[in-house]
C-alpha cells in the first residue's frame, strides 16, 4: 500500500510483513484469505508495529487565536473593495469566482490557500484551520458557505457606499488619486513583519486603536520587509483627524506617516543629496585648480584658440623641433670629427700621408712605428729612396 509522506512524517508505518501480504492480495481472487493471516504474526512482531504506528514523531505548532486573526485578516484583503477594483486583484478573482446554489462570489477556501496572503503564514493553513478560524474569528465583511468549503463577502457590505466604481480614475483637486488618500506608510516595531501583509493589517486592526472609518483594511504593499504601504477605507489627510489619533502612539513603536508626507520628505531627501553632491563636486574642483598668481597668468589660461591657429602654432613647434635637431646633429659629427683619430686608412695618398707623419715623428726623436703591413713596408721603403735621392741632388 502506498504511504503519503505527509503520514510517514507523522510516524504511521507499515511493517514489512503487511506489505508483502498486501502485494500478495492483489493475485488472490478472495480478500478472506489476507485477513486470516493478519493473525499469524507473533504477539512480539504485532506489538512492534502497534507501536510504530502510534505518536507523531514531530510537535505540531498549536493554532493560537492570534493566527486565527491572521487568517481572517489574509482572506479579507483578498476581497476587499480595493482588491475588487484593482487590476491584479480583480484578474485573481476572476479566476476563481464561483456560482454556489444561485449565489455568486464564493471562492473556494482551496484557491485561499494558493495564495502568498494565506501561505505565507506559518504554520501552514489548512482548509480546517480556515473554516475554523472563519467561525472563531467571525468576521462582518466575510460570509462562509453552508458546506463550510466556500467564502464571499458579505452582499450588505459590498461595496462600500462610499467607494466609486471607478476609484482608481478619481483625481481630488491636489492631484491625490482616490486611494492615495487613504494611504499611509508604516514602520512596524519588528523588521521583517511587513513581508506578511496579513500580520500587518492583523496588527493595525487589534491594536492601533484606530477609527471604524478607517476599517478594514484595503490593501498591504509591501516596500521592504520593514516596511510598507497600508490602504485603509477612510481618508486620512484631514489633518485634525490624523493628528488626534497619532497622539494615541498606537501601535507602539510604529511609525505611521501618510503617503502625502512620505513623498514629500522623500522629494526633500533627494534635494538635498543632491545639493550635497554638487557642493562636494565643486569643492574638489577647487582644490585640485591651478593657482594663478598674476591678471597675465590668469588671461594666458583662460585665453581660446581657432582650430587654425592651434594647427599653425603646432606646425612652428615641428618645424622649430626639426631645425634644432639638424644643428644638434651637425655639431655632434663636426665634434665627433675633430677628437676622433683616423684608425683606418682608404687609398694610397692616405698610406703616404700616414708614411710621412711617421718618418717626421722619427725624425724628431720619436718612437718610429714598425708596420706590420706589407703594402706599407714596400711604401716606406720607397720614400726612403726618393729622400736619399733628394739629399744626394742637393
Amino acid at each position: 500500500m502506498f504511504v503519503p509522506r505527509a503520514l510517514r512524517l507523522k510516524g504511521t508505518r507499515e511493517s514489512e510483513k503487511a506489505h508483502a501480504k498486501a502485494l500478495g492480495s492483489k493475485s488472490r481472487s478472495t480478500g478472506n484469505s489476507n485477513a486470516k493471516e493478519l493473525p499469524q504474526t507473533s504477539n512480539g512482531r504485532q506489538d512492534e508495529v502497534n507501536r510504530a504506528g502510534t505518536g507523531p514523531q514531530y510537535t505540531i505548532p498549536a493554532i493560537t487565536s492570534e493566527h486565527l486573526g491572521h487568517l481572517v485578516c489574509g482572506i479579507e484583503l483578498l476581497l476587499t473593495d480595493y482588491a475588487y477594483q484593482d487590476k491584479e486583484g480583480a484578474q485573481w478573482l476572476q479566476r476563481h469566482t464561483r456560482e454556489i446554489e444561485g449565489q455568486k462570489g464564493y471562492v473556494h477556501l482551496s484557491a485561499l490557500l494558493e495564495h502568498s496572503n494565506i501561505s505565507s503564514l506559518k504554520p501552514a493553513a489548512t482548509q480546517i484551520s480556515l473554516q475554523r478560524a472563519l467561525r472563531e474569528q467571525a468576521s462582518t465583511h466575510l460570509e462562509l458557505s453552508e458546506d463550510g468549503y466556500f467564502v464571499r463577502r458579505r452582499p450588505s457590505t459590498y461595496p462600500l457606499h462610499f467607494v466609486p466604481s471607478n476609484s482608481f480614475d478619481v483625481v481630488n483637486d491636489e492631484g491625490l488619486s482616490f486611494w492615495d488618500q487613504r494611504t499611509i506608510y508604516v514602520e512596524p516595531h519588528t523588521r521583517d513583519l511587513c513581508k506578511t501583509p496579513a500580520k500587518v493589517a492583523y496588527w493595525i486592526k487589534e491594536h492601533s486603536q484606530m477609527r471604524d472609518k478607517w476599517l478594514p483594511v484595503q490593501a498591504v504593499h509591501t516596500l521592504y520587509n520593514s516596511c510598507a504601504f497600508v490602504v485603509l477605507s477612510g481618508n486620512v489627510t484631514h489633518q485634525g483627524t490624523w493628528q488626534k489619533w497619532r497622539a494615541l502612539g498606537k501601535p507602539e513603536f510604529w511609525k505611521i506617516i501618510t503617503k502625502t508626507e512620505h513623498t514629500k520628505r522623500s522629494e526633500e531627501y533627494v534635494n538635498l543629496l543632491k545639493e550635497e553632491k554638487a557642493m562636494s563636486k565643486q569643492a574638489k574642483s577647487h582644490s585640485t585648480s591651478p593657482q594663478t598668481n598674476s591678471p597675465a597668468e590668469l588671461a594666458e589660461t583662460t585665453t581660446t584658440t581657432t582650430p587654425a591657429e592651434s594647427n599653425e602654432l603646432a606646425t612652428r613647434k615641428r618645424k622649430r623641433g626639426k631645425k634644432k635637431k639638424k644643428e644638434g646633429r651637425a655639431v655632434t659629427e663636426e665634434a665627433f670629427e675633430a677628437e676622433t683619430p683616423v684608425n683606418g686608412l682608404s687609398g694610397e695618398q692616405d698610406l703616404d700621408d700616414d708614411v710621412a707623419n711617421r718618418s717626421r715623428s722619427a725624425d724628431r726623436g720619436n718612437e718610429a712605428t714598425i708596420p706590420h703591413d706589407a703594402k706599407t713596408a714596400r711604401l716606406e721603403q720607397k720614400n726612403t729612396q726618393e729622400r736619399e735621392k733628394t739629399s744626394s741632388i742637393g
